[in-house]
């Protein structure tokens, strides 16, 4: 999505779309191949199919009014907590 964003200047709402569609076809190939295995626990995949599925809905509809340089902000911060704790893992061995 920062690609998208920064590098290709695609609206942040337009990366975010494609970017979702992209890894929900990836992550779903995937699933079928563990649903196939039967490495699937289905009792505790259906209430999280269920709840990605309402989040889907309710953040597309929120989507269209956010304020998108509030939303790049949250985005970079994610990320960069999410760097600062990789990083601390590397270092202490955790």
């Amino acid at each position: 999505m920062m690609a998208m964003d920064g590098v290709m200047h695609l609206p942040l709402k337009v990366s975010s779309a494609t970017s979702n569609f992209v890894i929900g076809v990836t992550a779903g190939a995937g699933a079928l191949v563990f649903l196939s295995r039967g490495d699937v626990a289905t009792i505790i995949a259906a209430p999280v199919a269920l709840g990605v599925t309402a989040g889907a809905l309710i953040g597309a509809r929120v989507l269209g009014r956010a304020n998108v340089g509030a939303l790049r902000l949250l985005f970079v911060a994610i990320l960069i907590v999410i760097a600062i704790e990789m990083g601390w893992r590397a270092i202490s061995g955790n």
